[in-house]
């Protein structure tokens, strides 16, 4: 078939030097007709080596056993495959960094491998075809092949991708849905069918991986009895799939690789044996770089489409929460509002696929990139097809940046928001015993989740202005700054539920108010702050262990330390009360009955009476109403009876011990001194363990 087109061009060439024949121009006719069929005979020869080879990708051999052609398979030195679809943001973060320390990322890469799905005779064959229709006019017949190729072109203008198609459609843009027309219909065939299959290998990855990852969701819903955090979205649920959307990254990366090999092995120009460098023209490789492009990009615009329906639906950045407006009543309590745990969990799972994207992207872009064969053709004069051949491909690649770094600040924002909307009222925000309300320690969860994610965050502060961060760039602020925002949000959110406390009237409505504040300053201090023995632990890649994260800035203890010193000073006071009872009587108002020492007289008893009577009085209205609030924290707890107890009794143990010795009542001592300053100290120490 290669000599009958060598035949074929020859022939034509040899009539249209003959023009004045009155055969030429039949016989150019049929040339054309015949040498079109055998260009469209050979095209589709193409597309079906190239669509029935399969996917560029298999699965990595697990084991140290070596694979064909010698070497190891799988992502370590002993070939072992990293169980990703199980890794945890620190475990993929130290793979990826340790990958391209060593300058292997190719190896630590998702749990395939590049590999060429042809066999050695269709690649001879198409190694012929393309090299029978090469850049020197093989596929067109005519007096100036390359002003046919011009004609026939459709080079797709690219400014910015923007998103065109509906999340979760499957695609991003409908840039890579165009019709591929490079002028050339061998490049146009190669495109097609590899297109198809490349797309078809991520977009079965990502449903395999969302169907175990739904599996798994239903397992643990189960293992729970159906409980989940709300709107059947659980931490874990959130943070597999901000996992999964890294893996398909991963995973497009190696499809990319091994569309790249295809393409190296028998489109390229350079993989014939005959190739000479100066005989391929920039149309050419122009086509050349438009047809790669067509294949990649259509597996960077499916992950970008995965990325984005995993922000839309699992990070919940489609339902941000609603802030009530102010003065405006609060919205009715339900089920269906989205808790600031999940918004945690999501902020976490956006840094989480931000941390991958900022790794990964480079090399992705690298690979989607033909500029080896722009290089040869700037070198051969002509530009070298540095108009728009690649825009699409690695446009996409600066895309998938871009549109995670915002959806990333989306889900920042979000838990911010959260925060703000947090109710002031109800049971589930406002306990009735004063305890550590529910808000706080979703902060703090939520705080411990993002923390690990430093260099993402970073990421985006640097791109986009945040309402706590309004620079951009390296003067933006690091998470120092969102953490200061989110824990006065905090504050904020705690003082409006002390202040209702206090509407609430009743004896207690001061108490709950005081306590309140204290349960939950404390909580913060302990689960936050920094002390000489409790520091963030800093880890080998810059990065931070979450789970030991602490805020050494000043402002914290500063700003928490200070409300929690002033809240606990104004509740001691109301136990301040008891001492106005503890005054000492003046001996010479001490008389006693019938000359002699024992018995007070009427009026002095009634002097030490009224002082016991009136302490008793206090003290059991004081005790009825504090001791059913709560103090979960035993250290709080234990610092706050002390502090109870060092108010008053001290002082009543002295009152105590001074009159119990006088007798001034004649039938009725032991109810006076029904608390004994033993029976009392008991007491206290039961206060606040309503649990």
């Amino acid at each position: 078939a290669v000599d009958s087109m060598e035949i074929i061009r020859d022939a034509y060439a040899y009539f249209l030097e003959r023009k004045s024949w009155r055969s030429t121009p039949t016989m150019l006719g049929e040339l054309e007709r015949c040498h079109q069929s055998g260009v469209d005979a050979m095209c589709l020869l193409i597309g079906h080596h190239l669509s029935s080879g399969g996917a560029a990708v298999k699965l990595k051999r697990v084991g140290g056993s070596p694979k064909k052609g010698g070497g190891g398979s799988g992502n370590g030195k002993d070939g072992r495959v990293v169980p990703t679809s199980n890794e945890t943001a620190a475990d993929t973060r130290l793979r990826l960094s340790s990958a391209l320390q060593n300058r292997d990322l190719m190896k630590s890469v998702g749990e395939h491998e590049e590999h060429l799905p042809l066999a050695s005779r269709p690649v001879r064959e198409l190694r012929a075809v393309f090299e029978c229709l090469g850049g020197d006019g093989g596929a067109h017949l005519g007096p100036d092949p390359t002003e046919i190729v011009r004609q026939q072109r459709q080079v797709p203008h690219v400014a910015k991708v923007v998103r065109t198609e509906k999340v979760g459609s499957g695609g991003y843009c409908n840039l890579v849905n165009q019709p591929l027309k490079t002028g050339y219909p061998q490049l146009d065939a190669y495109g097609e069918a590899r297109k198809t299959v490349a797309k078809s290998s991520i977009d079965s990855y990502y449903r395999t991986a969302k169907a175990e990852r739904k599996k798994l969701a239903r397992s643990r819903a189960s293992a729970a009895d159906g409980a989940t955090d709300d709107l059947g979205s659980s931490a874990a649920d959130i943070d597999a799939a901000a996992r999964d959307a890294v893996r398909c990254l991963e995973h497009a990366m190696v499809v990319v690789a091994g569309e790249k090999s295809v393409y190296r092995c028998v489109v390229s120009p350079t993989s014939s044996h005959s190739h000479d460098k100066g005989s391929v023209t920039k149309e050419y490789r122009d086509g050349l770089v438009m047809s790669y492009s067509y294949v990649v990009g259509a597996v960077v615009d499916r992950a970008m489409d995965i990325i984005e329906t995993i922000f839309l639906k699992d990070a919940k950045t489609a339902s941000p929460p609603v802030v009530p407006k102010e003065g405006a009543p609060p919205p009715p309590e339900s089920d269906d509002v989205i808790s600031i745990r999940v918004y945690g969990s999501a902020a976490a799972a956006g840094l989480r696929i931000l941390d991958g994207v900022r790794m990964l992207g480079p090399s992705l872009a690298k690979l989607c990139d033909m500029s080896h064969d722009k290089d040869k053709a700037g070198s051969s004069g002509g530009g070298g097809g540095g108009d728009s051949p690649t825009s699409v491909a690695s446009n996409l690649c600066i895309a998938i940046h871009r549109t995670t770094v915002k959806n990333s600040a989306r889900t920042l924002e979000n838990l911010a928001k959260a925060i703000q909307a947090e109710p002031l009222d109800g049971a589930k925000h406002r306990p009735a015993d004063a305890r550590v309300a529910t808000v706080s320690s979703d902060v703090v969860r939520a705080i411990q989740l993002v923390s690990p994610f430093t260099s993402a965050y970073k990421s985006v502060t640097k791109r986009r202005a945040l309402p706590w961060d309004p620079k951009m760039g390296e003067e933006s602020g690091d998470l120092d700054s969102y953490v200061r925002f989110l824990i006065m949000r905090l504050l904020n959110s705690l003082q409006g539920k002390a202040l209702n406390y206090s509407k609430d009237g009743g004896s207690d409505a001061s108490a709950k108010s005081n306590l309140f504040m204290m349960n939950n300053t404390f909580y913060l201090l302990e689960q936050l702050g920094a002390t000489s023995k409790q520091k963030t632990r800093q880890l080998p890649n810059g990065e931070i262990d979450g789970d030991t994260y602490r805020i050494e800035s000043s402002w914290f203890k500063d700003k928490v330390g200070k409300i929690f010193e002033a809240e606990k000073a104004k509740y001691v006071q109301h136990w301040e009360v008891l001492n106005s009872h503890l005054t000492s009587v003046d001996k010479t108002d001490l008389n006693y009955q019938g000359g002699s020492d024992k018995l007070l007289s009427l009026e002095s008893g009634r002097l030490i009476k009224s002082r016991f009577s009136g302490f008793i009085e206090d003290f059991e209205k004081l005790y009825a109403v504090h001791q059913p609030l709560a103090v979960v924290n035993s250290k709080l707890r234990a610092m706050l009876q002390r502090d109870v107890m060092n108010v008053f009794l001290p002082r009543y143990s002295r009152f105590f011990e001074k009159y119990s010795r006088v007798q001034f009542s004649k039938k009725n001592m032991d109810q006076y001194l029904k608390y004994p300053p033993a029976r009392l100290e008991a007491m206290l120490a039961e206060l606040y363990e309503a649990q």
